[in-house]
This record gives structure tokens, sequence and C-alpha cells, in this order.
């Protein structure tokens, strides 16, 4: 159970559009690549900007889906990417493929809402809070969990 001041905040970052999210200052955005582009493939065209961390392609099964993200290790690098990839007359060749003729697209990327904080069970001390202690011996009254008397598999049964 998330208490009701985190759970709040969780909503809240949910709910931010998009575009008012910040942006990044390490992860830019690529959208539009080519389908044969991986994610080798594109840390390699973006290592030149400086030490890439992660370079991702999204997939749908074993299809690209025509976007991804990469993410550089030091501020500053993911901004100067952006810069040279949107600079007048600038066009990357992925390859030889004839779906490398497209034109892709390069943005800061926004910043992700944090992710949902994990449950605490109990307070400090292990405090059960207001629910009462758990009994020794675990589950039910000893009777094995069959349900009770005369029930199960025929037993109390008169034929």
């Amino acid at each position: 159970q998330i208490r009701a001041p985190q759970a709040a905040l969780y909503r809240h970052a949910m709910s931010t559009p998009l575009d008012q999210r910040p942006l990044s200052k390490t992860q830019i955005f690529c959208s539009n690549l080519p389908w044969s582009v991986n994610g080798k493939m594109l840390r390699q065209a973006f290592e030149e900007y400086g030490e890439v961390v992660d370079a991702f392609v999204a997939y749908n099964g074993r299809s690209s889906r025509g976007f991804g993200y990469v993410t550089y290790k030091v501020d500053g690098c993911a901004a100067k990417a952006v810069e040279a990839w949107n600079a007048d007359g600038f066009k990357h060749e992925w390859g030889d493929d004839e779906d490398s003729s497209r034109t892709t697209r390069v943005e800061m990327a926004r910043e992700r809402p944090k992710p949902r904080p994990e449950p605490r069970i109990g307070g400090r001390d292990g405090d059960r809070g207001d629910r009462p202690p758990r009994r020794e011996g675990g589950k039910g009254d000893g009777d094995g969990g069959k349900g009770g008397k005369g029930r199960g598999r025929g037993e109390g049964r008169e034929l």
C-alpha cells in the first residue's frame, strides 16, 4: 500500500503532460529511424559526441518501431549531438538499405517520472500498526487446513 502523500506525488508525476516534463540533460530521443537500425548502430552513430552509456531501439516483436534513445555519461554531450544532427544539410548515412534515406529526427528526451515507491510493510521495529499480532504456528487452528470435520474426500459420510 502506498501512503497517501507518496500516492499523490506519483499520480501527479504520471498525470503531468509529456510536454511539461523537464528535458533530460543526458538523453536524446531519435525518431524516424530506418527500420534496419539496431541499438549497436545507434550507439556507433552518436559516440563521436561523447561517451554513450546506453543506446536503445524500440521493437515490437522483431520489428523496429522506428525510434530510440541514446544516453550519454556527461551532461552537454546530448545537446551537442542534437545540435549537430539538426544542423542545416546534415544527413547521416545509415547504410545502403532503401530505408536509410529516411531523415532521422533528434531532440532532447523528456525526463521520465520516478519509479513508483516500494510499499512499506510495517513501521519501525516491525510494528504491524493497528493489526493484531500473528498467531504462533501459522494459519488456522492446527487441523491441517482441511476445512473442518465431515468435509473433504467423503470422511464422515454414511452410505
